[in-house]
């Protein structure tokens, strides 16, 4: 039975909502240009209005009942909402009351008195949840409130710099470089208003589907921020298992992407955590992992090197941290990817926490594989 004080953690809701906002930022600008060009404005911002809203919260005080169990009174009072809601404190707080959750219920504890005593008593915590709920729900309200006018700057602030960008390189009079794949053709992965339907010739050379490196690194982006936001917020990540938290970074990129995002795919001699896949053949796959020390990273790289067939040449590992401390993670996971038998070679860091590296699969060294290794700090103990 895990007890908090309702309404009066150490989660602001202001925290929440700044970190909802550098979300919904990092949305739009993670967007390809094209995409933000080409875009149904209306139902772009009518989607992000929908996923960025926060929940309210509806308590029944009318439906409230009693448990009598060992001469312990317990009070049950149903609500509809998201749970995680209860745990946000707003900026002007006071008194609460120390709960716990049981079927769908907010539940105290009320000392065993008189019928009148009890009475009092849960009226008392009943009028301090009402008024401290009151403050709650009146950031939240501001925070919707705020959104459509958030969601139409950033989008058109980002709109006019792509147009700008573009019209400069126009003025310059020299032709941009086309970069042509000879053996491959890229996908255009991430959603567009319309898109554009693939137009080759298939033949006996038939041409194999993958992504771009800038399209790679736009999903690699999109898990790294999102997984960023996740630390600051650990009621978004508590008690979570690897499926639990595969399935945040899955539909934070299912809504933008064309492609088909599956979690605990079949792939090859085994199931792969995060699997994006056009059509037949696989162009991204992930394996989400926790930390459990130096030989399991290794076994995680050779689980996921395990999956891979020569098509599958742009991976990632995400690791969550649930230790205390990330710089010594972080050390041993520079030190010993370097030492694995398929390493071929480091590039530069995306990040404090994202590193990058050319890998070979098993048994060819011709094949060359990209494999990022993306970690988060999320401690079991805050």
């Amino acid at each position: 039975m895990y007890e908090f004080d309702i309404f009066n953690t150490e989660n602001y809701f202001s925290d929440y909502a700044r970190n909802k906002y550098e979300q919904l930022y990092n949305e739009i600008r993670n967007q390809p240009e094209d995409y933000i060009l080409n875009v149904d404005e209306t139902k772009y911002f009518d989607y992000l209005l929908e996923k960025y809203e926060s929940d309210l919260i509806t308590f029944y005080f009318d439906k409230g009942s009693i448990d009598s169990t060992n001469n312990i009174l317990t009070y049950y009072l149903p609500f509809g909402g998201n749970k995680e809601i209860l745990k946000f404190r707003p900026n002007h707080y006071s008194f609460t009351v120390t709960v716990f959750i049981n079927e769908n219920c907010v539940c105290f504890n009320i000392p065993y008195t008189d019928a009148e005593m009890i009475r009092n008593y849960k009226d008392q915590q009943e009028r301090k949840i009402k008024n401290q709920y009151k403050n709650l729900e009146k950031e939240i309200n501001e925070y919707n409130s705020s959104l459509p006018i958030r969601i139409s700057n950033i989008f058109k602030e980002y709109k006019t710099e792509i147009i700008k960008h573009r019209n400069d390189l126009k003025s310059l009079g020299i032709p941009l470089r086309n970069k042509n794949e000879s053996q491959t053709y890229a996908v255009p992965i991430f959603k567009k208003n319309k898109p554009l339907p693939f137009k080759h010739k298939p033949n006996e050379n038939e041409l194999e589907p993958i992504i771009t490196p800038e399209d790679y690194n736009e999903i690699l982006k999109i898990i790294y921020n999102y997984g960023k936001s996740l630390e600051r917020l650990p009621s978004t990540y508590t008690g979570k298992n690897e499926e639990e938290l595969r399935d945040e970074f899955i539909s934070t990129l299912t809504p933008i992407l064309n492609e088909s995002v599956t979690g605990e795919t079949y792939n090859k001699k085994g199931k792969t955590d995060i699997l994006i896949r056009h059509e037949n053949t696989n162009i991204f796959i992930a394996e989400c992992k926790f930390w459990r020390g130096i030989k399991s990273y290794c076994a995680a790289i050779n689980q996921l090197l395990s999956y891979l067939t020569w098509r599958d040449t742009k991976t990632a590992l995400v690791i969550f941290v649930d230790n205390k401390k990330i710089d010594p993670v972080l050390k041993q996971i520079k030190i010993k990817t370097k030492k694995h038998n398929n390493y071929l070679k480091e590039h530069e860091s995306s990040g404090e926490s994202w590193f990058n590296y050319t890998f070979h699969l098993n048994g060819d060294k011709s094949r060359k594989i990209k494999l990022a290794v993306l970690i988060f700090h999320m401690p079991a103990d805050t």
